[in-house]
């Protein structure tokens, strides 16, 4: 019996990823589509250092021209926002850029308590939590609010590295 083919999504489909590696199962290249594939393809973005891709030298994000001098956590997360901005809005999936919260935000728990760690814990506590655990890691995590052409408004985590709490 022949099985139907897959109905297209807006928000498109692609091969799965996992810590950057391909997914296999069942002896095939795993497929994601829909919502999760654009997640993925979000964090791709923020993965590939701007300008790196020969095909599109527009693609990426400037990673190295936000770290590459000493500045504020303040400035660095500044200049975050800003890049990711620049980059999510050049998908013509993304309608609308509404919000960006970093972790040391009350809101970034308001907007994705999966993300707090003791999810009993006020946003304000989670803020002072996250920072216990993070102080020593160089990283940054974000919640990007924004609406998609055919899901509407959604959240979305992005993570990268450089950041110095």
């Amino acid at each position: 019996m022949a099985t139907e083919p897959a109905k297209p999504t807006t928000l498109g489909q692609g091969l799965q990823l996992t810590d950057g590696d391909l997914v296999l199962q069942d002896n095939k290249l795993a497929m994601i589509e829909g919502r999760d594939n654009f997640l993925q393809g979000m964090q791709v973005m923020i993965e590939t250092p701007f300008a790196s891709d020969v095909f599109n030298v527009n693609y990426g994000f400037d990673m190295l021209g936000i770290f590459a001098s000493p500045q504020t956590v303040a400035s660095a997360q500044a200049l975050i926002r800003l890049n990711i901005v620049k980059s999510l809005s050049q998908d013509n999936r993304v309608r609308e850029i509404k919000e960006v919260v970093f972790d040391d935000d009350p809101r970034f728990f308001e907007i994705s308590p999966d993300h707090n760690p003791a999810r009993k814990i006020s946003p304000e506590q989670g803020v002072a939590e996250h920072r216990r655990t993070q102080k020593a890691e160089r990283r940054w995590q974000t919640i990007v609010v924004l609406e998609t052409i055919s899901d509407g408004e959604t959240a979305l985590l992005l993570q990268g590295t450089g950041l110095k709490a």
